[in-house]
């Protein structure tokens, strides 16, 4: 792939971050949207963050949604990070476990959630943009 093209796909993952990010936003404080949900969506704005930053960076990963896997690769290639990254490895959980789970999906704090999905987007975005 093409440095442009892997600035492109950077972009285009900064933009589903984003639409993921939204979707948190819209229901955060909504008790009608379950945890799985508000979990699912906050985990995928990291992991398509932390794509975008390898992708702008030429740096290679696997298919996954193992955001320790992605957070791995940023700090194996020496890419500087918030301290808060190592936190959104608890988001993995999220992709796809607690998802199916019938009723034992942990809480989650969806404040603070926030705060660190917002965090490591404005950090990827600003990156990307380098």
């Amino acid at each position: 792939m093409s440095p442009r093209s892997r600035q492109d796909l950077a972009r285009v993952l900064l933009r589903r971050a984003d639409g993921d990010l939204t979707l948190v936003l819209r229901v955060l404080d909504d008790a009608d949207i379950p945890d799985a949900i508000v979990g699912f969506h906050a985990q995928q704005a990291v992991e398509k963050s932390l794509k975008a930053v390898l992708s702008a960076r030429e740096i290679s990963y696997d298919r996954t949604h193992a955001i320790d896997y992605l957070v791995g690769l940023v700090e194996d290639n020496g890419i500087a990070a918030p301290a808060s990254l190592s936190a959104a490895v608890e988001l993995s959980p999220w992709a796809v476990e607690f998802r199916y789970a019938d009723d034992d999906e942990p809480t989650l704090d969806r404040h603070a959630i926030l705060d660190l999905v917002q965090e490591i987007r404005s950090w990827a975005g600003e990156l990307v943009e380098r």
